[in-house]
């Protein structure tokens, strides 16, 4: 569990150097994050998931995106209760994105600092100890990358909601 830890602490900050380097995607293809998002779900054990996923086509790296979502659910996972929420649907020319749970939520004051370096909340260090405070900064990363935005947001039960929004085209 420790080896897995330090690798993903080690991934996270290489993709960071990536970022800072503006190379955060590797190259781009058709992908749907729909499928990539399933297959994702599939992983989660312990905790209820409820899935509303569309096919969601857009032009993107799918090994950078697939960080995205497993960052997200893994950021979920830590801080729910019993359920995570996940939702893709198509929105005109976006591809939204949602990772909901039914933890503590993020108080409304600290919701852009979740997306900064090393940021980790009093509920998530008292929590968890082996969180690293980078997940959620290469999620934003990676979509700023790919043309998109990240926010967080209260969810339908107080829980966090993280909201993705990708374009369907590449940024140009």
């Amino acid at each position: 569990e420790e080896g897995v830890r330090m690798e993903r602490l080690v991934d996270d900050l290489l993709a960071l150097a990536r970022a800072d380097e503006g190379a955060v995607l590797a190259h781009t293809e058709e992908l749907d994050l729909g499928e990539i998002v399933a297959e994702e779900a599939a992983r989660v054990e312990g905790l209820a998931v409820e899935a509303e996923v569309e096919e969601a086509r857009l032009r993107g790296d799918p090994l950078a995106l697939r960080r995205v979502v497993r960052n997200l659910l893994d950021n979920a996972r830590r801080h729910a209760s019993t359920r995570i929420v996940l939702r893709v649907a198509l929105e005109g020319e976006e591809v939204v994105a949602v990772v909901e749970d039914d933890g503590a939520g993020i108080p409304e004051a600290e919701r852009e600092q979740v997306f900064e370096r090393f940021a980790r909340l009093e509920e998530g260090r008292d929590r968890d100890a082996g969180g690293t405070g980078l997940g959620l900064a290469v999620v934003r990363e990676i979509v700023e990358a790919h043309g998109g935005t990240v926010v967080a947001e209260e969810g339908e039960e107080g829980g966090a909601r993280l909201v993705v929004r990708l374009p369907t085209r590449e940024p140009e």
